[in-house]
């Protein structure tokens, strides 16, 4: 990472894979003899508008993911936004970013084009993220009635006016979603015409990212 650096790409890498039941990292395991960070990488590096890209991983993966992928590795933490603000801290230090992007390493599908739009719509807007409308009906605790086109779900990518969430992010929020942390007087774009990509979460979700990935090729 270089001082000059405006545009950075953070992927989050720091999770354990508790639910996945492997010995490694959900990031870590194998699809189609490739791991699955490594189709993340791809997509980001084929961004025509990064100058960069951060890991942000456990300390034992750095020296394989740098020698393998060549990109720039800062320390997660014990939780998801421990490992974001350890990355906006290490981002800060080393370049004079301006545009981030966030990405998820178990989100195998994410595509270059997305990431680049996403780029593109901080012209306009102080955040971006991938929205999608619910489609199941929708229940809740203590209310019979629930009306589901008033919610909606948020997942990466998504993206931010570096200064402002660098300002405002926080280690230890409750809150799962970055852009919840920033001012409501922020601008904020949800882009629902994003394809849904498909979080690897469970050895059931293998199959089903295998088979969109294979269809790519």
């Amino acid at each position: 990472m270089k001082q000059t650096d405006k545009n950075v790409i953070m992927i989050t890498a720091g999770g354990v894979g508790e639910r996945f039941g492997s010995s490694v990292p959900k990031q870590y395991v194998e699809i189609d003899g490739r791991q699955v960070i490594s189709y993340v990488i791809d997509a980001c590096k084929r961004s025509t508008l990064a100058d960069t890209i951060l890991v942000v991983a456990h300390p034992k993966y750095h020296d394989e993911l740098t020698a393998a992928y060549g990109v720039d590795v800062t320390a997660s933490g014990p939780e998801l936004n421990v490992t974001k603000r350890n990355g906006l801290d290490y981002i800060r230090r080393h370049s004079d970013c301006e545009k981030l992007v966030v990405v998820d390493a178990v989100r195998p599908t994410v595509e270059s084009r997305v990431i680049d739009r996403f780029f593109t719509l901080l012209d306009q807007y102080d955040a971006v993220a991938c929205a999608r409308k619910i489609t199941d009906s929708l229940g809740r605790y203590g209310e019979w009635i629930v009306n589901r086109e008033e919610y909606y779900t948020l997942s990466t990518p998504e993206a931010f006016n570096f200064s402002l969430i660098d300002r405002h992010f926080k280690a230890d929020s409750p809150l799962t979603e970055s852009i919840q942390q920033l001012p409501e007087t922020s601008r904020v774009y949800l882009d629902f015409d994003v394809p849904y990509y498909d979080k690897l979460t469970y050895p059931e979700d293998l199959a089903k990212i295998q088979s969109i990935l294979s269809r790519r090729k």
